[in-house]
């Protein structure tokens, strides 16, 4: 479940806002400072106060009163099964309108009126859908009170319904315990059911600030269910401490993303009262005399307690908003709690940030851009698609997405192709988390050949050293190059051991799939008519691995003129031969593009990859 579309009005500085498209995993809202980044993030969470917008544009004079009402529209989106788990433990019965007698949607099903049977088509149609979204109106008065009501109902996106006094014509259906819908009615009135579960919604929308919060003490209870600003995670972590393993694994989260904190606990405080403490030193000690309580320990604790509680124990996905989290936690924790989370995309994260790297890390679906002018606060979503879309971000806070700011350590990989490659591999088919490994690409590898290279190694190392803002470099993963056995052992031996090298010639050499070539330039626009399919590729790679021109020395046999041949410079040609010169071919853009396929569809051509990576990682 979350959060699809999004509008605001009248709600500090905005004005009006255009209808923002949300999705599941990272969405990144961004600008610089007093943007109004944090107020839009308040509004998102649901619970907003009545604080009107003020400007020249709504009060042009002094005395004049600003309009009397904020609201607010959100679209909620979940799949059928969601919504079912939903009823079962609560409201356990639908309310449908019915279509129109002569609607396409009701002659598609049979729909006969006042029948059980069309009743029970219109039943299933709506849940046979993959998704179905709800449209609400959120309204706040001067005197603080929350109206929530439907808007454009109903929103199953299906048909048009009758409208009978106040209320919808409805069919109404009582959910079994297998699952199973049962009509019992269908003449009833009812409002659209997804109003109805309007509560539900909300209560899986959670906020968390940038100021420290307040929730080192709560009341003792037995709820499992986190309250949206947290403040009863004492009564949830003591609870959860009778589940032990589950306990054990979010002390583990939070070790990972915050060393210096070696556990945590709940214990009695006040009568009918628990509290949070925190152990910096080793549990094993049994010194429960030297630990600090949560409200004594530093501000992003807290925090990322809250965020892990919620994303280890919900049994559905949940919409997470995170304010500037760079401004809780130091870069490298930021960007291990963003490593974490990424393993976790079946929830919503929308963050508010300016930071480059918590930026490069999410890899967002969304970006959504806050710019403020004359007192009035503009959004605008950018393609994340599109590199100018980046740029421009990027430019608009006067960074760079290159910039490196905090990471644990650096691996650094032969160029930019595989500096964009490579996080993909780990992320997608490592299935691990970087936790504060940053890949970065060499910019002139060949300096690493001959006499310069011990040079070179030294040069990369007293960067990652002493008062440098870079870290200390864990690997150096390079292309074979055609390079001999006593190369790679001298390299290795001026790297510190630090030097390990691709099995094939370049990391191209593994992205000459014909299936992949052919679908990503197929994408390409006027790449060229009739669409190439993958026999025409293979046709073509074939041909250019007769030719000499691609290779050091005679290479016998198809698959080992493969693993040597210059593949970058073959996929240069190949893209003009095949475009008939329409398409250059981009080392990053379609290098990406290709991993990208080949993650998807064929894993298996990047094994040797994979293992290199794991046993790069795996040696820090």
């Amino acid at each position: 479940m979350f959060i699809s579309r999004f509008q605001v009005r009248n709600y500090k500085s905005f004005l009006e806002s255009p209808s923002l498209v949300f999705t599941p995993g990272f969405n990144i809202v961004s600008g610089q400072n007093n943007a109004g980044k944090t107020a839009l993030l308040e509004s998102l969470a649901l619970n907003f106060p009545f604080n009107p917008h003020r400007s020249l544009k709504t009060i042009p004079e002094p005395g004049v009163t600003p309009e009397p009402m904020s609201w607010a529209n959100v679209s909620f989106t979940a799949t059928p099964k969601e919504l079912k788990v939903l009823l079962l433990s609560g409201r356990q019965y639908v309310s449908l309108a019915k279509p129109l007698p002569d609607s396409t949607f009701a002659r598609s099903i049979g729909y006969v009126d006042d029948s059980r049977e069309s009743g029970q088509r219109l039943v299933d149609a709506v849940f046979d859908q993959e998704f179905l979204t709800f449209n609400l109106r959120l309204e706040v008065e001067q005197n603080q009170t929350l109206h929530v009501q439907p808007h454009d109902v109903p929103s199953y996106g299906l048909y048009t319904p009758q409208r009978g006094g106040d209320t919808w014509l409805s069919i109404q259906a009582y959910l079994k315990p297998d699952g199973q819908f049962e009509v019992r009615e269908t003449n009833g009135r009812g409002g659209d059911f997804g109003y109805a579960l309007a509560s539900s919604f909300v209560s899986q929308v959670y906020r968390f600030s940038a100021e420290r919060l307040k929730i080192g003490r709560s009341n003792h209870g037995a709820n499992h269910l986190l309250a949206q600003d947290a403040s009863n995670l004492p009564e949830v972590l003591s609870q959860l401490q009778h589940n032990p393993r589950r306990f054990a694994d979010l002390n583990d989260r939070l070790r990972e993303i915050l060393p210096q904190v070696k556990h945590v606990t709940v214990r009695n405080s006040m009568p009918g009262q628990v509290e949070i403490v925190v152990w910096c030193h080793d549990p094993e000690t049994r010194r429960q005399d030297l630990v600090v309580p949560l409200s004594e320990s530093g501000t992003g604790i807290g925090q990322v307690l809250a965020i892990l509680y919620v994303v280890l124990t919900s049994e559905r996905p949940q919409t997470i908003l995170i304010d500037e989290p760079q401004s809780f936690l130091h870069p490298g924790a930021a960007r291990k709690l963003i490593d974490f989370l990424k393993l976790h995309q079946q929830h919503q994260f929308i963050i508010a940030t300016h930071s480059p790297t918590i930026i490069a890390a999410t890899n967002p679906k969304t970006i959504t851009l806050a710019t403020f002018d004359n007192g009035e606060t503009t959004l605008q979503q950018l393609d994340v698609g599109s590199e100018q879309a980046i740029q421009r971000t990027l430019t608009e806070l006067g960074i760079r997405l290159s910039d490196v700011f905090g990471a644990d350590s650096i691996l650094w990989v032969e160029g930019r192709t595989e500096e964009k490659c490579f996080p993909l591999i780990v992320e997608k088919l490592l299935k691990q988390p970087l936790l504060g490994v940053q890949i970065l690409g060499i910019r002139q590898t060949g300096d690493l050949e001959g006499r310069d290279a011990k040079k070179v190694f030294e040069i990369y190392r007293s960067l990652s050293s002493g008062p440098s803002l870079l870290p200390p470099a864990i690997a150096f993963v390079l292309d074979d190059e055609g390079r001999n056995e006593q190369q790679k052992t001298e390299l290795s031996h001026q790297s510190e051991n630090k030097a390990f090298f691709l099995k094939r010639r370049m990391y191209e050499c593994y992205l000459l799939n014909p299936s992949a070539i052919a679908a990503v330039a197929n994408k390409i626009e006027n790449f060229r008519e009739p669409p190439l399919t993958a026999d025409d590729v293979s046709a073509a790679i074939d041909r250019k691995l007769q030719d000499r021109k691609y290779f050091d020395a005679v290479i016998p046999g198809r698959d080992a003129k493969i693993n040597k041949v210059r593949a970058g410079k073959l996929l240069e040609d190949l893209f003009q031969e095949l475009s008939e010169t329409h398409v250059t071919y981009q080392k990053i853009v379609h290098g990406v593009a290709l991993t990208e396929w080949l993650i998807e569809n064929a894993p298996q051509d990047l094994d040797e990859v994979v293992t290199l990576l794991r046993s790069v990682l795996k040696s820090d």
